[in-house]
């Protein structure tokens, strides 16, 4: 299957090149997903998913074309290149535009990225899953009034890229996510929450812990109230925490954003930007990482590359566009949401060094404070502000986690955040934006009611 991918990628670039492109790129996408949902133990939903295409990057000096299509037949490929060489013609020249990337002659390989037993894994295992998933919160929850909603979904697929400069690179990839969401119903209120888990490996899958945690989380939401606001110390548990910096600050690091002059950390190259205590790099070559691959989605060879090192920013992410504009190395961080889009920037894996001690040892020298275990809010790029409601938040009193919060907003500068974060503990976690322990940012303006 390999094979064919890239040989169809080749045949494409080929002909882009006959049809007067300068310079060519062929990035092919071919996946499978099976997912299924269940509440209460009924399965309500079952679907399986495929799709394969490929997009086509076309250069003619410094103008551009690009045209993708939903299948893999020889006419419609054929079709895609010629509307891709008709677009760049048209188009108006790039300035800072100076080349597709070329080939290195090697990429690493990364070990733990396919598992033949997820990609094979029969509908019948997948609707077990999830009844265990659904046993366990119900266990949790015995003489309570409460729905479950559950999910368990395989993927499976492979990628290849392949230019007129020598990179031709394809891979595959599986992945398997387990979730579980529980309502419970209290004397005066209902609430929710949620756990989930997300890997490369199916002998890591746990359903009965994922189904236990959502229950215990959703039942310790229960009773929430105001505090009294102020300045105090915010504990982020992994999972807040991978919001705020998974996105709110790996997406200030983008290159692109910087060149745009829409990040909050442009012109910090070299300068301290937050705590001595704070290192994060991003690992594409983290072995089963969710973000780990060979080689970018431009056939860059991946890396590990250092962002913050005791609180001092020593770099950016690149793909080939910007990396060539800021005449840097090129850190292999080119994606795409699939093969019907161009090159933006990402993370692969970005992760915070872990320090010392859990959740609970963070707690327990907090003597008046919040914990922010989840936010769906991110800070404005531009400025770095950030106001987020803690969605599922606890107040902190004598190292004792009190009661959960409603109402109740977390504002802070994101430089400030980066300056203030304090104990860093050793939990760390995979979320779906980053791998990061439990912090404590010392000092947050907090408003509640």
């Amino acid at each position: 299957m390999e094979e064919n991918l890239l040989e169809i990628a080749e045949s494409a670039v080929k002909i882009a090149e006959k049809f007067g492109a300068s310079q060519a790129e062929a990035y092919v996408g071919q996946f499978r997903s099976f997912a299924i949902e269940a509440e209460n133990s009924a399965i309500r939903n079952a679907e399986e998913k495929r799709d394969a295409g490929i997009g086509i990057r076309t250069v003619i000096g410094k103008r551009i074309g690009f045209a993708f299509v939903t299948t893999l037949s020889k006419e419609d490929v054929h079709e895609a290149v010629r509307k891709s060489v008709k677009l760049a013609k048209a188009s108006f020249p790039d300035p800072d535009f100076v080349s597709l990337p070329s080939n290195s002659n090697s990429h690493p390989k990364v070990n733990g990225l396919f598992d033949k037993n997820i990609a094979e894994l029969p509908s019948e295992t997948i609707a077990e899953t999830i009844i265990r998933i659904i046993d366990a919160s119900k266990q949790v929850l015995e003489g309570r009034k409460y729905a479950i909603a559950a999910g368990v979904q395989s993927s499976s697929g492979i990628s290849a890229v392949v230019n007129s400069l020598g990179i031709s690179f394809s891979e595959p990839r599986t992945s398997i996510f387990l979730s579980s969401s529980p309502v419970v119903k209290g004397a005066d209120d209902q609430t929710t929450s949620y756990d989930y888990q997300f890997t490369r490996n199916l002998n890591e899958i746990d359903p009965e812990q994922v189904g236990k945690n959502a229950a215990e989380l959703t039942l310790s939401m229960l009773g929430p109230k105001t505090i009294e606001g102020g300045e105090m110390p915010v504990v982020f548990a992994p999972l807040g925490g991978g919001t705020v910096i998974g996105y709110g600050f790996a997406g200030a690091v983008s290159a692109e954003e910087v060149q745009k002059g829409r990040s909050y950390i442009a012109d910090s190259i070299g300068a301290s930007i937050a705590s001595e205590n704070l290192d994060i790099i991003d690992d594409g070559l983290l072995t089963a990482g969710l973000g780990s691959r060979s080689f970018d989605a431009e056939g860059v060879p991946s890396q590990r590359t250092s962002i913050i090192e005791k609180g001092v920013l020593k770099g950016l992410l690149h793909n080939s566009y910007t990396a060539f504009k800021d005449d840097v190395v090129n850190t292999g961080n080119a994606s795409r949401p699939s093969y019907s889009g161009l090159p933006s920037i990402s993370t692969s894996n970005f992760i915070i060094k872990p320090g010392r001690g859990n959740l609970d040892d963070i707690i327990s020298e907090i003597d008046r404070g919040v914990l922010c275990r989840n936010t769906a809010d991110r800070p404005n790029m531009t400025t770095g502000d950030l106001s987020a409601m803690l969605y599922e938040g606890f107040y902190i009193e004598r190292g004792e986690i009190q009661h959960p919060l409603k109402n109740t907003l977390v504002g802070i500068n994101m430089l400030d955040l980066l300056k203030r974060i304090g104990r860093i503990g050793d939990d760390s976690k995979t979320t779906l934006a980053m791998i990061t322990p439990s912090f404590v940012v010392e000092n947050a303006t907090v408003t509640s009611g």
